[in-house]
């Protein structure tokens, strides 16, 4: 394994389409890609500034990636794998390099930015690769698919587990790791020139090196892009809205989908079978043959040396050799050769390797012949008996030539003579069967060699060959293997020895070869594959087709039934599972119609009970819909328990029927009344049978009957019952919708028994507030008058009951009285209302709720004019008497803080003066109250003047913090930020009721207690508000709180006992200023008084 740093250093060029299929398959390529491009066109994501920058950096990453970092595997640690260079090409085979990052640009963009921009990345990568390693035009096409369809795989929005498996990175490179074999496959043939085997061939041996570094590649980038998908999901983006797959929308493809992997994985499982067995079957059927014509040539090859050498040695025994007549020698040769046509020269050479005689004359030429001949002769001249050298052959020679050099000996044993023995393989008969089996191979294009034991060869079909040294793979034993031919394509090799001589037979015949013959086996049991898999489509299709057909025939009935058309039947002629769902669809169409017949019975029904609420209009619907079974008498009977106010003898039931014996059975209401009080349905078949009821002789007995209690919320009404002329079997159908009608009867009774007894009671109601002298206003949610009485008429000069309805602003034109009635706060309110003529009119005003929402309010008038005559003259009388006992009270304190001046006192003594002391105090402080209160009230000026709002606030909480202290309570002020810092008013009097309303909140809550004094801006003006935990004031007291003198039960703080004009001292500051006062209170969890004072004073 060699480490890469960079490819730059490989020499960088494209090789175009070898010809017109190549051109043919790469504009279908690119034709390809466009298409699919703008299909999934909806799939690019919207392009903004961060879009824009995450496309530049990967472009600009794309060679970079391309061309840096990885490794090339050597030949050596690849055993098996190994690869062809294209077939014309001068280009040697190499090993593709594994750039680790060659993938991670178009990967991501892939994910992050959609097809068009995957594609476009992919087209650069893929160009850097093409220039700097593979060098084929077809690789940039090939890397824009492959980003173009993971871009589809990641960014597709089907719902389905293998669709959201698809949505992983790396789950969807894996899946295209596997596909690529296939598209490199289809790629690579296009790419080289030759037959379809040839081709095939090459784009095979490459397949399996390639296929490695594109799966190692494309795993590392989906490794990559499923972190960044795991780390920010938001930059990769997921689909908002998940949409059904293509097989979740169609039965048929739903099928197809589930059935096509088994019948593809089945269908490949047999081609390549098939084609694996064929495969072995040919390079079995090329072996054998290759076998027999090397056996053929290797046997030849001992039997023709072997005859050369006994043909040599025979002609040197001949004596005639020996002669000294160089003339007679050379007729001696020639009568050889021609005797034996083995020779095709020989040639005696004397003891000094001089030619004493040669045939044909002038052949041979001894110091020009192989220094390998020449060795030989000396050899044969120092006693070697025989040998035999291969030489070159000459100019007018085509043939490898074969030398066999015998030593001859004289008379004395010496050796004085070679004999130089020439054999033209080519042409020698007894080398015709070496020649046979090496051509033997022709007829496939297949070349036989025989090479000598230097690797020269011998035989060779193309003659300038002959005596070239043969270069390639070579064995000491018979062997069979696959080599590249000089052309660049792959040949199979069988490599033989010759038994007994160091020659080896070598053929060698192209790989294509094999492929044909594999071709010619695989290509039948193909076709018929093929052709079953394309008959088993179309049955498929068929089958599926009327399937389909009559669920969509279902489907079409399905959607009539949906549009309420009950009317036409379900037909459906077949008895298989779709029939018996189409059986289901006719019984669910008449049940359903049924239902909807009942339910349209209903609604009218429901119609009428809500229509009217006199039940003997209610119940006359319910009797009809009753008799839709063929009954001839339908009846209700009503308790008379439940229904006193219809007037009547209440002894006796009510009675409605309808049909035509209405009447004829009324003599069985009172004993099915009774039955059905102690059974909610009675269904009676056959009358005759049971003994429940009992008919008086000579009167009319129906066959069946059927009746139901009526009930609502547990309470029993009477009773709903159908009576049948002839015999009836009630099936469940008819006894639940008997039963429903029974409810709605039920219903109406009930309803109507309510209508009665809100009549009565609002007749009631009326005359009551008709005889009450107090007015009284009833208002609804929103604000209009829904009811008055003749005293609201009277005194607020109200019309009649025409004006009940209108909006109370268009009504009444008490201002006062409008804000109260539009009031939204829950809890009873008061004001005083002035009316022209000098009356004087508290009116309480209360929300009504309805389960928690406020619905309406009620107004109650009350004439106060005589009690508030009263009131001034008990303020007169009171202030009166204040100023009276002003001075006594400061004479009997003075005199009382004397005592201890004057002599030594006991403690019994002290205890009595500080009591003295404490009731004058006490006493002068309700003085100055009464004083206050009666010079606010007697409307003298105020002193306004503007003040900070801030300053007042800390003035009251200063000066109450140390009694707040002495009870542990927790006294703090929050201006609220919005408020106006500024107001005017009259500082002592603002101050004096802050002062009252934060003394009454510590004076009455419990220690460890908090009071906080807010101040706020509100629509009413600024709004101070004490708020309090402490015990809190009764519902009953609240109104009440700001009258004079007037003292809430408060039985947590007896000890602290007002005087009662604390609080309406701060009413009176309040509406001095032209503000109003309120409080809010929970019993137990403390109270929140409110002064909304304007900021600005009327001139």
């Amino acid at each position: 394994m060699n480490s890469i740093l960079s490819l730059l250093s490989e020499t960088p060029f494209v090789s175009l389409p070898p010809d017109l299929i190549g051109w043919i398959g790469f504009f279908a390529l690119l034709s390809l890609i466009v298409l699919l491009q703008l299909k999934w066109r909806k799939m690019n994501r919207s392009f903004g500034v961060v879009q824009w920058g995450i496309f530049i950096i990967l472009l600009g990453m794309a060679p970079f990636t391309s061309l840096f970092i990885g490794v090339r595997l050597s030949a050596v640690e690849t055993p098996g794998l190994w690869a062809l260079s294209p077939q014309g090409m001068p280009l040697d085979p190499t090993v593709p390099a594994i750039m680790f990052f060659a993938a991670v640009p178009w990967v991501l963009a892939a994910g992050l930015l959609g097809p068009w921009a995957a594609g476009v990345i992919g087209l650069v990568c893929g160009f850097s690769s093409a220039l700097w390693q593979t060098h084929t035009i077809f690789t940039p096409l090939e890397i824009a698919l492959l980003a173009t369809l993971l871009s589809a795989a990641l960014r597709q929005h089907y719902r389905t587990s293998v669709f959201r498996l698809l949505r992983h990175p790396l789950a969807s490179t894996l899946l295209l790791a596997l596909f690529y074999p296939f598209l490199h496959l289809i790629i690579a043939t296009f790419n080289t020139r030759g037959l379809l085997v040839t081709r095939l061939d090459y784009a095979l041996s490459n397949l399996e090196l390639i296929t490695l570094a594109a799966a190692i590649e494309l795993l590392v980038a989906g490794l990559i892009a499923e972190i960044v998908a795991l780390l920010s999901p938001t930059l990769w983006g997921k689909p908002e809205q998940l949409v059904p797959s293509p097989a979740e929308r169609s039965l048929r493809t739903r099928f197809i989908v589930s059935l096509a992997p088994l019948a593809m994985i089945l269908v490949l499982t047999l081609m390549a079978a098939d084609w694996i067995i064929a495969g072995q079957a040919a390079q079995n059927m090329l072996r054998s043959q290759m076998e027999s014509a090397a056996n053929t040539a290797a046997d030849g090859v001992p039997f023709y040396l072997e005859i050369g050498q006994n043909l040599a040695l025979e002609v040197a025994d001949d004596p005639r050799l020996r002669s000294s007549d160089n003339q007679s020698l050379t007729d001696t040769l020639e009568q050889k050769i021609r005797e034996v046509p083995f020779f095709n020269q020989l040639t005696v050479l004397d003891s000094n390797a001089q030619i004493i005689a040669t045939h044909p004359s002038g052949s041979y030429s001894g110091p020009q012949a192989p220094i390998e001949e020449q060795m030989g002769i000396q050899m044969a001249l120092n006693g070697v008996p025989i040998q035999i050298y291969t030489i070159r052959p000459s100019d007018d020679q085509t043939g490898a030539q074969i030398s066999f050099i015998i030593a001859m000996e004289g008379p004395d044993g010496v050796v004085d003579r070679v004999l130089v023995a020439h054999s033209d393989m080519t042409t020698n008969p007894y080398a015709k069967s070496i020649l046979t089996g090496l051509a033997n191979l022709n007829t496939i294009n297949g070349q036989g060699m025989l090479i000598d034991e230097n690797n020269g060869i011998l035989i060779h079909p193309d003659p300038e060959r002959i005596m070239d040294t043969y270069l390639g793979r070579t064995s000491s034993t018979t062997d069979y293997f696959s080599d590249t031919a000089p052309d660049g394509t792959r040949q199979m090799v069988f490599f033989q020895p010759v038994d007994g001589h160091p020659w080896s037979i070598v053929l060698t015949v192209p790989a294509y070869r094999t492929q044909q013959i594999a071709m010619r086996i695989a290509l039948p049991l193909l076709g018929i594959i093929i052709i079953l898999s394309l008959v088993g489509i179309v049955l498929v299709q068929i089958s599926l087709g009327a399937v389909t057909q009559s669920l969509q025939n279902l489907t079409g009935e399905a959607g009539r039934l949906a549009d309420g058309k009950l009317d036409q039947p379900v037909t459906v002629e077949s008895v298989d599972e779709v029939g018996q769902l189409g059986k289901a669809f006719e019984q669910m169409r008449l049940s359903l119609k049924t239902r909807l017949d009942e339910l349209n019975r209903l609604l009218q029904v429901s119609q009428g009970v809500a229509s009217s609420l006199e039940v003997s209009e209610a119940v006359q619907p319910i009797l009809e819909s009753a008799l839709a079974s063929g009954g001839c008498s339908a009846r209700v009977v009503l308790s008379p328990q439940v229904m006193p106010e219809l007037g009547g003898d209440t002894n006796k039931p009510v009675r409605f029927g309808y049909g035509p014996s209405q009447n004829l059975y009324r003599d069985l209401d009172e004993q099915i009344l009774a039955l059905t009080r102690q059974q909610d349905r009675l269904v009676l078949s056959n009358l005759f049978r049971p003994r429940l009821v009992n008919v008086a002789k000579g009167a009319p007995r129906p066959e069946s009957l059927i009746a139901v209690a009526l009930k609502h919320e547990s309470h029993y009404y009477g009773a709903l019952w159908v009576a049948f002329d002839q015999h009836h079997t009630f099936s469940g159908e008819e006894v639940r919708f008997l039963v429903t009608l029974g409810g709605q009867a039920a219903l109406a009774a009930a309803n109507a028994r309510l209508f009665l007894n809100a009549e009565i009671g609002r007749r009631r109601l009326e005359s009551i507030l008709a005889s009450s002298p107090d007015p009284v206003l009833v208002t609804d949610q929103r604000d209009r008058l829904l009811l008055t009485n003749p005293a609201a008429w009277q005194v607020l000069g109200l019309g009649l009951e025409t004006d009940e309805g209108e909006p109370i602003d268009l009504v009444i034109k008490q201002t006062e009285l409008v804000e109260l009635l539009r009031s939204n706060i829950a809890e009873t309110q008061s004001t005083e209302l002035n009316l022209p003529g000098g009356r004087i009119f508290l009116a309480t005003a209360t929300s009504v709720l309805a389960e928690g929402k406020r619905v309406g309010r009620v107004c109650v008038l009350r004439d106060i004019t005589h009690f508030k005559q009263l009131d001034s003259l008990k303020s007169e009388f009171v202030s009166t008497v204040s100023h009276d006992l002003r001075s006594p009270l400061t004479l009997m304190r003075g005199y009382a803080t004397m005592l201890e001046m004057v002599g030594q006192l006991n403690e019994q003594q002290t205890i009595y003066v500080r009591k003295i002391v404490n009731g004058v105090e006490s006493m002068a402080r309700l003085v100055n109250n009464l004083l206050d209160l009666g010079r606010i009230e007697a409307g003298i000026g105020l002193q306004v003047e503007i003040v900070p709002v801030q300053d007042i606030v800390e003035r009251v909480v200063n000066s109450l913090q140390l009694q707040a202290a002495q009870k542990h309570i927790r006294l703090t002020a929050d201006v609220l930020p919005q408020t106006i810092p500024l107001i005017e008013a009259d500082q002592a009097l603002l101050q004096q009721a802050l002062h009252n309303l934060v003394e009454n909140a510590i004076k009455y809550n419990r220690p460890e207690g908090k009071v906080l004094l807010r101040v706020q801006t509100q629509p009413l003006g600024i709004v101070f508000q004490v708020i309090d935990n402490g015990i809190g004031i009764s519902p009953m007291d609240l109104p009440r709180v700001f009258e004079k003198f007037y003292r809430g039960v408060q039985q947590a703080s007896k000890d602290e006992r007002g005087s009662g004009l604390g609080l309406a001292i701060v009413k009176s500051i309040a509406e001095r200023h032209g503000g109003r006062v309120w409080a809010e209170s929970q019993l137990g969890r403390g109270s929140s008084f409110f002064i909304a004072i304007p900021p600005r004073q009327p001139r």
